[in-house]
């Protein structure tokens, strides 16, 4: 890895970024998204077979497939420099009187944002998981959120979706590896008991605060939250008090 790199700050493209497409097997429309070095490492390892003439585009290896032995195990960061789609849910966690809301703050051991304030949940799905699966996982294990807890607010009617997000984008414009990242956030609301405290579980986050409609503004003006989280918190300043 390089000590040091100068970087242009400037407006990026998919083609000054050398990143190639690729297809699924007969399919025209571009399954991902590959930058040039990982492109090649993927024709290496034959999950990638290169364009076999000039009206063709590179494509997965037919037998790339579930349970096959070709299957590659992409982990989130992966698939998002690949530029797969994507999907994490986000949850803003409402006190009971709906007047406040928690925010967590990100531990410093995390690989992107550390320190900054994020929704009380915000992960991405697994693979084979489906949306609620992923929805009370992420409860569990981002702020403690028992299957008791979750049989009351269920019970209360207190989960609101509220809005699915696509986001596509190119990341990382004045690093040294950019990236295109296509995800889809799916907001929801959690109206939570009184005497609910959020306690992480996974140690992925450090603290937690509550705020009200004004400070929330506030923070989201002084960007102290992720880009994502602000998104998704900025869903409350627009409901009705």
């Amino acid at each position: 890895m390089p000590k040091s790199v100068a970087a242009e700050d400037r407006q990026a493209s998919l083609d000054d970024l050398a990143f190639q497409a690729i297809c699924w097997q007969a399919e025209l429309e571009p399954m991902a998204f590959a930058p040039a070095a990982l492109f090649a490492d993927l024709v290496d390892h034959e999950l990638v077979l290169p364009a076999d003439g000039p009206f063709s585009t590179p494509c997965f290896h037919p037998e790339l497939s579930p349970g096959s032995p070709r299957e590659a195990s992409f982990q989130a960061l992966t698939q998002q420099h690949l530029g797969f789609w994507t999907a994490a849910v986000h949850v803003n966690g409402l006190l009971a009187d709906k007047q406040m809301m928690w925010l967590a703050r990100r531990s410093m051991a995390k690989d992107s944002d550390p320190g900054m304030l994020d929704n009380m949940v915000a992960g991405g799905l697994a693979a084979g998981e489906s949306l609620e699966q992923c929805l009370w996982r992420e409860c569990w294990e981002e702020a403690g959120l028992s299957p008791e807890v979750r049989e009351t607010v269920l019970m209360n009617a207190g989960l609101k979706a509220l809005r699915r997000i696509h986001i596509q984008c190119i990341e990382g414009q004045t690093s040294p590896w950019p990236y295109f990242r296509r995800e889809r956030l799916f907001a929801f609301s959690l109206i939570l008991p009184p005497d609910f405290l959020p306690s992480n579980q996974d140690g992925e986050v450090s603290a937690y605060c509550s705020v009200d409609r004004e400070a929330l503004a506030q923070l989201i003006a002084q960007s102290a939250l992720t880009k994502d989280a602000a998104l998704v918190a900025s869903l409350w300043l627009q409901d009705e008090h």
